[in-house]
């Protein structure tokens, strides 16, 4: 059979432990991983739209290119002045990443279209040399200034090199650095064959990695996005948008490098992405990213590697304050229900537990029911009936204790009469031949000390069946007004003379006591054998105290000993006839029960309280004054005219 409480308690740990993980489960789930699963796929489609705005921008330098190689073919490759390339004009303000557009034929003339300083310039170099320079005003080529030192040998470049060999029109492979040159970049190439499959020229669309990083920076998703894209030998394109990289020298000395992973081997799990020896990071410290990668492989079109971080905060404005709001929402949720269950065991639970204990305590337990707190109507009305049934208990047991402590005196009162009157008559006949004895012994004095012994053993034995005579049916004596004080002073005089020199007798008598009326000498009686014991439980002497005082109208008699006390079992049973502690022979058990019954008869109350160790002390109270019981049975005394 289960208990209450660790089944409460341990339902209570259960229902808390999973309203925990429910709360903090949909908290994790609303708040954290939506978050996350929102975050990756927006990271994942603006990824997709850089991945198109590329494609685009690259389309849009091969439509270039493949336009110039038809005006090639109609104009059979002239390279003779500005107007026959005024057409170009249109098409460099349409292509956003084209750097250069060269056409070079095969005999050493090329023509370049260069953007310099944020203007269009276009250079003619006859056989590699005697350059002529055009600027672009009004949509018109005009002459602009000559620098003579400047010399473009086309046919050593490697874009013209890897053109040639081709016999269509396509991209570098990959990302390399122009001749002579800190920009870094892919050239699309077309070669231009005329009818027999001869090489006549090459044409070449730049799209350098400093105008591709502009278009990648210009089209991030928010404004703390970072992206970087690199080749497939893990080397940097394009660098992130962060402080150290906004200078454009910085960007021309890191396009190209190596990168070194992160501590995981992936740039967006790692704390560093640096090109070696340059100390780049690509995620900032503090902060929560949302990341995203892919490789962009258009068909013909230079493979590259794309990673994107995109910091929460900019995805999800205030997100993280409100995630540990709600988090702190939520605990204060589970702490509720974790008070409530501990309320409820504290008010509930735990005074049924007590009130439990209290009635599955033995009714014969002398200490009141376990006491419980609780501001519960319902359990303190049963709290308080289960009070006055185990005070009925007890009553009860204490009742049935007097009756069965009655009825043993009744068998000891009805049997002791006739028994005495038998002994008594054996004991009188063996005094008879005891004296005969001494008489005709007379001339043996060695036999006298056996006989007197013998006498005084069968007067001993006559005075035990006259105590218990008298405890059977006491002898109701002579009543009298009488002083408590003048009764204990009596009975010290007989007692010094009892108890030997080894106990110390004190007295406390008050001056104010009421007049008693009672019997002296069975007074005395109580004190004598209350002096008795005292004197057995000091065997190394002691201190005997004799005290009398006010108890409310009537008087009171302490008698305290020093000596050895007593444990709870015994002084439950002291006053039981035949009850005793000595060894065998050297008491009747009957003095503390004539005690008692003498105390009764003068209607008093007695009390006993005593410890191992600690000595004992009696208490009589008698009422103020009692007046002398009349009739042979012994019927309780009448009161006074003071009603008590």
């Amino acid at each position: 059979m289960s208990r209450l409480k660790s089944m409460v308690l341990w339902k209570s740990i259960l229902l808390t432990t999973l309203c925990a993980l429910a709360i903090f489960g949909l908290w994790w789930w609303g708040l954290v991983h939506s978050v996350e699963t929102q975050g990756q796929a927006r990271a994942e489609g603006s990824l997709a739209q850089v991945q198109q705005i590329i494609t685009r921008e690259f389309q849009r330098a091969e439509e270039t290119g493949i336009a110039f190689g038809l005006w090639w073919t109609r104009e059979e490759g002239r390279l003779d002045g500005p107007t026959s390339l005024q057409s170009v004009i249109p098409f460099l303000e349409e292509g956003a990443i084209i750097t250069n557009l060269i056409l070079s034929r095969e005999d050493g003339d090329s023509a370049c279209v260069v953007r310099k300083d944020g203007a269009w310039n276009l250079v003619l170099f006859k056989g590699g040399r005697n350059p002529r320079r055009y600027l672009v005003q009004q949509g018109r080529w005009v002459p602009g200034p000559i620098d003579g030192r400047e010399v473009y040998e086309a046919r050593e470049r490697h874009w013209y090199r890897f053109g040639a060999a081709q016999t269509a029109p396509a991209w570098t492979p990959e990302a390399y650095r122009y001749y002579t040159s800190a920009v870094a970049g892919f050239t699309f190439t077309i070669p231009v064959r005329n009818a027999q499959g001869s090489l006549l020229g090459v044409i070449g669309v730049d799209v350098s990695l400093e105008e591709l990083t502009h278009l990648i920076w210009a089209n991030r998703p928010t404004p703390g996005a970072r992206m970087i894209a690199t080749d497939l030998a893990g080397r940097l394109l394009v660098p992130p948008h962060q402080p150290g990289m906004l200078d454009q020298g910085a960007r021309f000395r890191n396009h190209l490098a190596s990168l070194s992973p992160g501590p995981q081997g992936d740039l967006l799990k790692g704390a560093v992405a640096a090109p070696v020896g340059a100390g780049l990071a690509f995620l900032e410290a503090g902060k929560s990213y949302v990341s995203a990668s892919g490789t962009y492989a258009a068909k013909g079109e230079p493979r590259m590697n794309l990673h994107m971080a995109i910091p929460k905060e900019d995805l999800f404005p205030g997100q993280r304050r409100f995630a540990v709001f709600t988090f702190l929402l939520a605990l204060a949720a589970v702490l509720g229900v974790a008070w409530t269950m501990l309320d409820l065991h504290k008010r509930v639970v735990r005074p049924m537990s007590q009130l439990a204990e209290s009635a599955a305590s033995s009714p014969g337990d002398s200490a009141e029911p376990v006491d419980f707190d609780s501001d519960i109507w319902e359990l303190q009305r049963v709290g308080e009936k289960l009070r006055l049934a185990g005070r009925a208990d007890r009553e009860r047991e204490r009742l049935l204790h007097q009756v069965e402590h009655s009825q043993r005196v009744d068998s000891v009162g009805m049997l002791a009469p006739g028994i005495v009157h038998d002994v008594n008559n054996q004991l009188t006949m063996v005094l008879g031949q005891i004296t005969i004895c001494q008489t005709l012994l007379e001339a043996h004095p060695e036999l006298q000390p056996h006989l007197h012994a013998a006498e005084g053993a069968t007067i001993k034995c006559a005075e035990v069946l006259r105590a218990l005579m008298d405890f059977s049916r006491p002898d109701l004596g002579r009543r009298e007004q009488l002083s408590l004080n003048v009764v204990v002073l009596e009975a010290t005089e007989l007692l010094q003379r009892v108890l030997g020199r080894s106990i110390r007798i004190e007295t406390e008598l008050a001056p104010d006591l009421p007049l008693l009326f009672g019997e002296p000498v069975k007074l005395q009686q109580v004190l004598v054998n209350l002096g008795l014991n005292a004197r057995d439980a000091m065997p190394d002497g002691g201190q005997l105290l004799l005290r009398t005082c006010r108890a409310g109208d009537g008087a009171c008699l302490e008698v305290r000993d020093s000596g050895c006390g007593m444990g709870e079992e015994v002084r439950q049973r002291l006053f039981e006839p035949f009850f005793t502690t000595k060894e065998a022979g050297k008491g009747t058990g009957l003095g503390l029960s004539m005690v008692a019954n003498i105390v009764a008869a003068h209607g008093g109350q007695i009390q006993v309280e005593s410890e191992p160790g600690a000595g004992t002390r009696f208490r009589i109270e008698f009422p103020p004054s009692l007046r002398k019981r009349s009739g042979l049975a012994g019927e309780v005394a009448d009161l006074d005219s003071t009603g008590v």
